[in-house]
């Protein structure tokens, strides 16, 4: 009924939930205000073996909500006269206005016998596929609550929503919010601090930022003047038409795409990285500049399929948001955490004959190059100042050749989020596949869909064994070339470093 009613009043001009006097108003900022991030609604969903006390749960994050300023997020989204959103807080929460929306179900069975919940991915000994995340939407309990910006906006439901599916021996957690709200460590910080909310003698950090942008002067006219490095190859004007005109043609006639769940073994990931790393010496014959990362290398490994998937003779963009905190940190203040989008982006323009024809070495030099070269504070400093000049639409701008290809990225590795969770107060039952009140297996997901979202790869990070879990969105075809790719990878990966360790032998025994 409430979704009719939001129809009803959107076609009678009354689009949006009227405001409460008595609220108290907090802001959303710059970055949480861009096109690109302000129209997305996000789910995380969490698999525990342990039976959790939902309760206890709910309790623990109502705590949070109620601690000093963590009471910015039990507010209500709302559109100010600029356009821009911000949050609309209750003076007091109550079970009519409350902190934050919460479902529990319980199901008297094991996780292993139901349809759905049975296929939740787990690790394997080999890289694997799994199935994607909109297989296991039942348990978001989506009817329940918004699922667009304009639900929030429209509706007086809290920012925040959780929905928990209890088993005989597993719990489902699933956590949803506006991504204008929070980027992926201001998830971290959120789920930390929940962690802490659940003990008896629990420490909640303080939250800092909540009145006022920590970027406040960053980006500035006066704060930087230096360019930023890739302005000289911006799309812009007909380059940038022909780059969007290819890529809707192949919207409009690609338009099924088939999201898939990889999991990337630890051994595999450190073998791919030390025989890249082995490989480009041996080409380099040095080993200057020769230093990359696992993250580095699989940018390069996922791209080299996209491309080759998709005839391999054509230049690319690669694209992945680059957190600003850990490198601005003197503009961030100790003792407190921060909840609020902090990303700019990071562009690696890649030749086609190099990701193509070249060696995976290469491909991962220059995806390092590019960190090294866009990652200073300089240039985030001048992003940032490119940022606040967006017109009205606020979307941000591409840089690279208009024949490109895009490969979008996002990895979550560094924020460490299977070990931010800490729900073990919770815990009413341990399984014998407990992680002591950690997550054993999550995933992100937006509850939109795009038509664009295509040939990206969304890494949540490692689990507690090293794993990583990476969420792919390829065409239905390509997932079996991915799979032969996985497995050719592992054995090319095993010789070339099974080689080394034989010349080795043999100088030793010389």
């Amino acid at each position: 009924m409430e979704t009719l009613r939001n129809a009803y009043n959107y076609l009678l001009g009354q689009g949006e939930n009227p405001a409460v006097g008595t609220d108290e108003i907090f802001p959303l900022y710059f970055l949480d205000n861009l096109q690109a991030g302000r129209v997305l609604v996000l789910s995380q969903t969490f698999k525990f073996n342990d039976v959790l006390d939902p309760e206890k749960l709910h309790d623990g994050l109502k705590k949070l909500i109620q601690t000093g300023d963590w009471r910015k997020l039990g507010g209500r989204l709302r559109k100010k006269s600029d356009g821009n959103l911000g949050l609309h807080v209750p003076k007091e929460f109550t079970k009519e206005r409350p902190a934050v929306q919460f479902s529990a179900e319980k199901i008297d069975i094991s996780i292993d016998e139901h349809s759905i919940a049975r296929q939740f991915p787990r690790a394997t000994d080999s890289p694997s596929l799994h199935p994607g995340q909109e297989v296991f939407e039942e348990f978001s309990a989506l009817s329940k609550g918004p699922k667009t910006v304009q639900d929030y906006l429209q509706s007086d439901h809290p920012v925040f929503r959780v929905h928990v599916t209890v088993f005989t021996d597993a719990t489902i957690v699933v956590f949803i919010w506006p991504h204008a709200v929070s980027g992926a460590l201001g998830l971290k910080n959120i789920l930390s601090a929940w962690s802490e909310a659940l003990k008896d003698e629990g420490n909640i950090p303080e939250l800092l930022g909540a009145g006022k942008d920590v970027l406040d002067g960053i980006g500035t006219s006066k704060d930087c003047t230096a360019p930023y490095v890739l302005d000289n190859v911006e799309l812009r004007g007909w380059g940038f038409a022909k780059f969007a005109f290819r890529l809707m043609w192949t919207v409009f006639w690609r338009p099924k795409v088939e999201a898939r769940t990889i999991c990337l073994p630890r051994e595999f990931v450190s073998d791919l990285r030390q025989a890249t790393l082995k490989e480009l010496l041996k080409i380099q014959r040095t080993d200057t500049d020769a230093f990359f990362s696992e993250g580095d290398v699989l940018t390069a490994w996922l791209a080299r399929f996209v491309s080759q998937a998709r005839g391999g003779t054509r230049p690319a963009i690669l694209v992945n948001p680059l957190d600003v905190s850990g490198r601005l940190k003197s503009a961030l203040a100790p003792g407190g955490l921060y909840v609020q989008n902090m990303a700019v982006a990071l562009y690696t323009l890649v030749e086609a004959n190099i990701l193509n024809k070249g060696s995976l070495g290469e491909v991962a030099r220059v995806v390092r190059l590019s960190i090294q070269q866009q990652a200073t504070e300089e240039q985030m400093r001048s992003q940032l100042r490119h940022f606040r000049k967006l017109g009205p639409n606020k979307m941000q701008s591409l840089y690279g050749a208009s024949d490109s290809h895009l490969v979008a990225f996002s990895n979550w590795t560094a924020f460490k989020m299977f070990e931010a969770v800490d729900f073990s107060p919770a815990i009413i039952k341990r399984s014998p596949h407990s992680a002591g009140g950690k997550p054993v297996y999550m995933h992100c997901q937006s509850l939109s869909r795009d038509s664009f979202m295509r040939d990206v790869f969304a890494t949540t990070g490692k689990d507690l064994d090293g794993n990583y879990w990476i969420n792919g969105f390829l065409y239905p075809e390509d997932w079996q070339g991915f799979e032969d790719y996985m497995q050719n990878t592992k054995e090319s990966s095993r010789r070339k470093l099974e080689t080394t360790e034989d010349a080795r032998a043999d100088i030793s025994t010389q």
